[in-house]
């Protein structure tokens, strides 16, 4: 487990081996997009903006797509939008938000889980 705060996510270093699968939980406002901009900005060199896909479910940027689940009912509406076919093809980095719908049908690669801390903008880490 490895402590971060906001201010010193860089010192985060992870193993992204592509395809790569990355499943990132906790609870809202826990730094999943925040720490979503570090692997594409930072991890991958893709100098691009990163926002947050919450009401567009998901951006690709270069060969990378993130992910954000949490409007999604159900596994049978992620199928029905077709988005499968990107994680059965995947040859770059998909980060997945909210995986818990799919974590029945895919394996990650990174399993990440963010909570916070009693302390302002800290966050605790785990990395399977």
């Amino acid at each position: 487990m490895t402590k971060y705060t906001l201010n010193t996510i860089d010192t985060l270093q992870l193993d992204i081996q592509k395809p790569c699968l990355i499943f990132l939980y906790g609870d809202l406002w826990s730094g999943k997009t925040t720490l979503s901009k570090h692997i594409i900005n930072t991890l991958l060199w893709i100098k691009k903006e990163v926002t947050s896909p919450t009401y567009t479910y998901y951006n690709k940027i270069e060969d990378t797509y993130h992910f954000d689940l949490y409007r999604l009912s159900s596994y049978n509406e992620f199928i029905a939008i077709g988005w499968e076919e990107v994680l059965d093809n995947n040859e770059g980095v998909i980060i997945i938000e909210w995986p818990e719908l799919i974590e029945k049908h895919y394996s990650p690669d990174i399993s990440i889980k963010l909570e916070k801390t009693w302390v302002e903008g800290e966050r605790e880490i785990i990395i399977d």
